[in-house]
């Protein structure tokens, strides 16, 4: 038994929770705060250039209303944000209740 599992049997056993429950819930809750997190850096994003989609911000890099230095970058990272947002709302959606 590995030092993992070890914990989670003592922490069910405290909590009086089956170890599959445990972990799920556990799992869940983890997934939710990424997400807040995620969207949160999203928001930033949005707020900083006063958009709601990524085609936005390219418009306005390329009509050149905004500085294409830090845009470009900023960009780049919002779809990666909304992209990891997207799978770890879909792995959270995946776990039964």
């Amino acid at each position: 038994m590995t030092e993992t599992d070890e914990l989670i049997e003592r922490v069910s056993k405290t909590l009086g929770l089956p170890p599959e429950k445990l972990l799920s819930g556990s799992l869940k809750e983890y997934l939710k705060s990424r997400l807040r997190s995620t969207r949160a850096e999203i928001h930033e994003i949005e707020t900083k250039y006063n958009i709601k989609k990524p085609e936005t911000l390219e418009e306005k890099i390329k009509q050149g209303t905004t500085p294409e230095h830090p845009a470009w970058e900023d960009l780049i990272l919002y779809e990666n944000l909304q992209k990891q947002a997207e799978k770890i709302q879909q792995e959270l959606d995946s776990i039964p209740n």
